[in-house]
């Protein structure tokens, strides 16, 4: 593998107005954002696109992922009119195409959460006609009728994480399961939803591991797929085991394209969401 040991990926920090109307409508409408709750390093951008992933079911996980700073404990979320703010935001913002993801409640036992999500993109579709919905979910543990319960919502775009390779997977995310989650891509697939996924790398990883996966999942019908360099939020996080090279990333690329997939977006600070408005644009253009 191409990489280097020594830089690690620099932040562009900036606030323009932009960035600043889109904090306080994300405050005054009472949302979570995965840009803010995870410690995104695109944040500044792409607020300052007047771009923002809304995260819904509130601010706490019930999983203990090794790379994920959202927190982690007993959620005490009880907001029925959570679509409904979701939809009106995304009015104000004045968003062509919305990112919505949530964390992981497998304490809401029966859909794990999924009537919520289907509530919101119907909600947020109802409200914003022109407006495109990408969803990134949790797995639902697998369970089929949640799954088809956010599928006959029918989002643009449904967008669900392996995270990583199948052989580090326990370590980075120990109460998700790797087929499980190919799984979930695989039947979005056969329902007939464009579908997206992507990985971490930098976890140790090795090149030929990061091609099989995607192999893997190109050969399921996944059309989008996203490569970032993974970053430690705190010490208490998995460690970096390797900065990847912006030739690595441009060779994964060049990789992806030749095996058949739509859109590729691989670098140090992609994330999942990353400029998801125009890979949207690219694979509705597509076909």
């Amino acid at each position: 593998m191409i990489h280097t040991k020594l830089h690690k990926p620099k932040i562009n920090i900036s606030t323009d107005k932009n960035y600043k109307a889109v904090k306080k409508m994300v405050q005054e409408s009472y949302l979570n954002t995965v840009c803010a709750e995870a410690r995104c390093p695109n944040i500044y951008e792409c607020w300052n696109r007047k771009t923002a992933t809304l995260m819904i079911l509130g601010d706490t996980c019930t999983r203990a992922c090794g790379f994920c700073s959202v927190k982690t404990g007993k959620p005490t979320w009880n907001d029925p009119l959570e679509p409904l703010r979701v939809a009106q935001a995304v009015k104000k913002m004045g968003l062509r195409h919305v990112v919505i993801t949530s964390v992981d409640r497998d304490d809401l036992k029966g859909d794990y959460g999924a009537s919520i999500w289907a509530d919101t993109i119907k909600q947020t579709k109802k409200v914003n006609p022109e407006c495109t919905v990408e969803v990134l979910t949790p797995d639902f543990k697998g369970y089929e009728p949640a799954l088809k319960i956010v599928f006959d919502a029918k989002p643009d775009i449904f967008s669900h994480n392996v995270e990583c390779v199948e052989r580090i997977s326990k370590a980075v995310r120990a109460q998700a399961n790797w087929k499980r989650s190919l799984g979930v891509l695989e039947k979005s697939i056969q329902y007939g939803l464009r579908t997206k996924t992507g990985i971490m790398v930098g976890l140790g990883e090795k090149t030929k591991e990061v091609k099989r996966t995607m192999k893997q999942v190109v050969d399921l019908g996944v059309q989008i797929f996203t490569i970032g360099q993974y970053l430690q939020p705190t010490k208490n996080h998995l460690k970096v085991q390797e900065y990847v090279s912006k030739e690595q990333f441009e060779a994964y690329k060049e990789y992806g394209y030749s095996i058949g997939f739509k859109v590729v977006e691989s670098g140090p600070l992609v994330r999942s969401s990353y400029h998801a408005d125009e890979q949207a644009r690219m694979v509705f253009n597509n076909g």
